[in-house]
């Protein structure tokens, strides 16, 4: 028998093979002016991205409002997001087909100046940084990378990576290039979290 969600998978693939696989979308808001950084405390920083795992009942086509989520049934800290595309469980965990990530923290720009953010996934992802949406590349689709482009002053930015599996292979990866950064996944030393968004 023929499976819905291989149905909905073969459907969005089939159309984003006639578009550019490397999309670079358009910002919601103007480059101006140059957005300063957050003043958080060393003292409270801990190193890489806080990362809430939800697993669905249903396979998601697109992302759910916080609201909509269920609990999440792993919560832990990833000090990169550079997750190859698997066809096996998503980044060491036991999640596979119908579930989403949600990360949490800062990012650290060494100087200022525009940056590119680049998000590869399979299926659906999208950044943003202060609140503002930077890179969309939602919906379902075989690993595919989108971008955007921010200015930013240099310290630490506040980030939130979304990204959903609804079925089949799924990956998720952030890299960045910008003032005297060639195009790489984003390192360790640059990525942060709060020490009191840790939970107990």
């Amino acid at each position: 028998p023929h499976s819905p969600y291989k149905n909905a998978r073969a459907e969005a693939a089939s159309t984003s093979a006639s578009q550019a696989r490397r999309e670079r979308v358009p910002l919601e808001h103007d480059l101006s002016p140059i957005l300063p950084a957050t003043a958080v405390p060393d003292t409270d920083l801990r190193p890489g991205l806080l990362g809430e795992y939800f697993r669905l009942d249903e396979r998601p086509a697109d992302f759910s409002t916080p609201a909509a989520l269920p609990p999440p049934a792993l919560t832990r800290v990833d000090r990169q997001i550079n997750f190859e595309r698997t066809d096996g469980a998503f980044a060491l965990t036991d999640l596979r087909d119908g579930f989403i990530v949600r990360w949490t923290g800062l990012v650290r720009v060494p100087r200022d100046g525009r940056y590119r953010f680049f998000l590869r996934s399979d299926d659906g992802s999208r950044l943003r940084i202060d609140d503002l949406a930077v890179v969309e590349n939602g919906g379902v689709h075989e690993m595919r990378e989108a971008s955007g482009e921010i200015d930013l002053k240099a310290g630490d930015h506040e980030v939130l990576l979304e990204f959903f599996d609804h079925s089949g292979p799924a990956g998720c990866a952030l890299s960045w290039e910008g003032e005297g950064v060639a195009k790489d996944a984003i390192p360790e030393r640059a990525l942060f979290h709060r020490r009191s968004a840790e939970r107990d």
